[in-house]
């Protein structure tokens, strides 16, 4: 049986500039996530930890991170497990590679690092594994990094044959072109029987054909959103056994990211909206709220007055308002009639004069205010 830690997108390093004074409680953090994944590689006596990218936020980190991650790679090292790093997109294989300036496994003999683009499979023989990746060399790409594996993986004579890629899978509307594309089709004719991914921030699976494959997901909340799947926080275990492959995500991070959106249509006043936030406080919890909608208080939603309200409440909290003065009375009588607006007050305002039931009212007397805002070009529909 071969045990695997996958793990990616630590994202060492990062700014955290949005969760201001705790700024660099997160930093350490994300240093700590590195440290809980090589305790639980050594607790489960893994055979390899898998890094499919983007460990560094950049190609400068601090000394110290560099420093920590290198104890983190040496205690593996000392276990006897074997570690792999893929550069990703943010530390990607460039002429000013953090990967080129610092040899990882230059005194590690278990540490390999995919720092040649010339190089993308290696084989360990203890383990009987040959383990495929191909490194980035820059942050954007349209060329794919598994679309090589089909070619090559069934030349291994190893009884293990496992990938890494840093890249996105196709699905429309998640994926750009140039975002070192993925496909399904190549996932299912890798070859391979584990295909780690890494690139986004939430931990989900994509396995296709007989090929499994899973996005790790920054094991400790990042900057950046990661809603797919289960989030952000996640390692997974992988075992291979006879061809079968168990893949299961293991809690790394004890934070939580948590959205939530307030139409004050809805809500109506300040204080239903300070009770739907106060639903959330928990001093793990790193929130979002998104405010929006119409808002005959719209004068009083003061973004700063309420992040600084909850603050004590939350790990960090964030307010985003989006909403728009909800307009009086709508008539006829403040468009003129040959306007395309004025014909659309019309036909709204006979509507909803000639619409007995007060639930149906309210609706159209919302499309109005809603239709209104629009033609005047205030774009409310994009909130």
């Amino acid at each position: 049986m071969l045990k695997i830690i996958h793990t990616s997108d630590l994202h060492i390093g990062a700014k955290f500039g949005t969760f201001g004074e705790k700024a660099e409680a997160q930093r350490k953090a994300i240093l700590n996530a590195l440290a809980k994944i090589v305790d639980m590689a050594i607790e489960r006596s893994a055979h390899i930890v898998l890094i499919s990218g983007d460990l560094f936020d950049s190609n400068f980190p601090s000394r110290a991170s560099v420093d920590f991650v290198k104890s983190q790679f040496n205690r593996l090292n000392e276990a006897k497990i074997h570690a792999a790093i893929l550069p990703g997109t943010h530390d990607c294989l460039s002429q000013d590679s953090i990967y080129k300036r610092e040899r990882f496994g230059a005194e590690m003999p278990f540490v390999f690092v995919f720092d040649d683009a010339s190089v993308m499979q290696k084989e360990f023989t203890d383990i009987n594994l040959t383990l495929f990746a191909k490194p980035n060399t820059t942050n954007k790409s349209t060329e794919s990094p598994t679309a090589f594996l089909e070619s090559v993986v069934k030349s291994a004579s190893t009884k293990y044959k496992v990938a890494m890629a840093h890249g996105s899978v196709q699905i429309e509307g998640k994926a750009a072109a140039d975002d070192m594309p993925i496909t399904l089709r190549e996932i299912s004719s890798s070859g391979v029987q584990y295909l780690a991914l890494g690139h986004w921030h939430g931990c989900q699976e994509f396995s296709f054909g007989s090929t499994i494959a899973w996005y790790a997901g920054s094991p400790e909340i990042t900057y950046q959103e990661g809603k797919g799947g289960l989030g952000q926080g996640y390692a997974v275990l992988v075992e291979i056994d006879d061809g079968a492959v168990k893949a299961e995500p293991a809690r790394v991070s004890e934070k939580e990211l948590k959205e939530i959106d307030i139409d004050m249509q809805i809500y109506e006043n300040m204080d239903n909206v300070y009770h739907e936030i106060e639903k959330s406080a928990g001093s793990n919890v790193i929130l979002r709220v998104n405010i929006f909608g119409f808002s005959d208080a719209v004068g009083l939603i003061d973004a700063e007055k309420m992040e600084e309200d909850f603050r004590d409440k939350f790990f960090s909290i964030s307010v985003k308002d989006d909403t728009t003065l909800k307009i009086g009375e709508i008539t006829g009588q403040n468009y003129p009639e040959e306007l395309v607006i004025g014909q659309f007050v019309r036909i709204m305002r006979a509507k909803i004069d000639g619409e007995t039931d007060a639930d149906q009212r309210r609706i159209l007397e919302e499309a109005l205010q809603i239709g209104v805002a629009e033609l005047e070009g205030k774009g409310v529909l994009e909130n």
